[in-house]
């Protein structure tokens, strides 16, 4: 493992080499022997993790110095080295920004333990920010999951609806748009082969890869940000899958979840359209008036037929709601709980790490937005929760009544 970086600023070689013998064996030394040098090593090492610097210097003092790295720096912490130990010159240190002040001659062992006091507390505010930035992304994460499911939910609703190819076509190209999916289709239906993409026209490779693809065995193929997926009656490619995983996943899962319908959508409507059926003769009227009980006979054996079938089909749907739905209020506990601790460990580590209080103001600043944000999409959430125990209970009534 790599030291700890630290700069050292003294005019003096022999503070210098007294501060060196110090922690040269437990930490990477640098030096610079003016303010100017100081500075400009700030600028380009951004490994420096913590300053020393001698306050009286020619030139450009210590605490102007100061403000100049701070300026570069905000979080580096600066300790002030001085033979001043008057008040007024300790509370100079602090006011441009220092974390301690140590009197000349220095006490090596006390030089020892405030340096690795300061290191350590840098440790555990680095371990904060990183856990905030996962907590944070994790929220955002979720938020943009319910966005997902919220479009998915929609598609499913209107699928009852839909009565042609074209139609069933266009919904799909709707939930793309809300996926910013970037993909081209294939869909095979009795009477032809629809080909559509995002983006106009689809090139003679994409066609060639569709085709392809609706003769593959596996379901998915996946090469690099390019994801093609496979059912009876349609075929996908997405040209934009996210690099990151769990995005990635989420999309995934939702794709699946939408060309699952939308094939059995398609094949039923295939079904209904066949030329078997568009071929029937047509009586002229006073036929139809004298076979009225023979035509309300076929319709009713047509609705015994077709009802077993999509009732399956609905309590299919319903089946995945419910499944959203248990999934949504786990993430959502779960994502409280590590807001509740997050919070928490905040405040426990303000006590022990001694920050300044803009320092305190700042990273407090940034978990109440995060959490405001978080409390938010909850609310949206809970409104997207309305709306899915809503259809549950539709379907119920409609699975009812067949």
């Amino acid at each position: 493992m790599d030291k700890h970086r630290i700069l050292l600023v003294d005019d003096s070689p022999n503070e210098l080499r007294i501060l060196m013998e110090v922690l040269k064996h437990k930490y990477a030394i640098v030096v610079a022997t003016s303010g100017e040098q100081a500075v400009n090593m700030v600028k380009e090492d951004k490994q420096i993790e913590l300053v020393m610097l001698d306050v009286n210097m020619p030139l450009k003092n210590g605490y102007d110095t100061c403000k100049e790295i701070l300026a570069i720096s905000p979080e580096l912490p600066v300790v002030f080295v001085s033979a001043n130990d008057s008040t007024d010159e300790i509370l100079k240190g602090f006011d441009v920004g220092g974390v301690d002040y140590l009197t000349k001659p220095i006490d090596t062992n006390v030089v020892a333990r405030k340096v690795d006091v300061i290191v350590h507390e840098r440790e555990l505010l680095q371990q904060l920010q990183d856990e905030h930035k996962n907590t944070s992304d994790m929220v955002m994460s979720v938020i943009q999951s319910a966005g997902h499911l919220g479009t998915v939910l929609g598609f499913l609703r209107a699928g009852l609806k839909i009565k042609t190819h074209e139609g069933l076509l266009s919904a799909l190209f709707d939930v793309f748009d809300g996926l910013n999916m970037d993909v081209c289709v294939q869909l095979r239906t009795p009477v032809n082969v629809i080909n559509k993409a995002t983006r106009g026209m689809l090139t003679p490779l994409e066609e060639d890869l569709l085709s392809r693809a609706g003769r593959m065995q596996a379901r998915f193929l996946e090469k690099g940000n390019r994801y093609i997926v496979n059912f009876e009656s349609i075929s996908v490619i997405v040209k934009n899958m996210p690099e990151d995983d769990i995005v990635k996943g989420d999309l995934r899962d939702n794709l699946m979840m939408i060309l699952e319908d939308t094939d059995a959508l398609n094949t039923k409507l295939g079904a209904s359209a066949s030329p078997a059926a568009s071929s029937s003769p047509v009586k002229p009227d006073s036929a139809q008036t004298s076979d009225g009980a023979a035509s309300a006979d076929a319709k009713q054996n047509l609705a015994a037929s077709t009802s077993p079938e999509l009732r399956e089909r609905l309590l299919d749907v319903a089946s995945t709601l419910d499944m959203l739905s248990k999934q949504y209020q786990t993430n959502k506990s779960s994502i409280v709980n590590i807001i509740e601790d997050m919070n928490i460990e905040f405040e426990q580590a303000f006590f022990k790490l001694g920050l300044l209080e803009q320092q305190e103001d700042e990273l407090t600043s940034i978990v109440a937005g995060k959490t405001e944000q978080f409390n938010q999409s909850t609310e949206q959430s809970e409104e997207m929760k309305e709306a899915i125990e809503s259809i549950q209970e539709q379907l119920k009534q409609i699975v009812n009544s067949l």
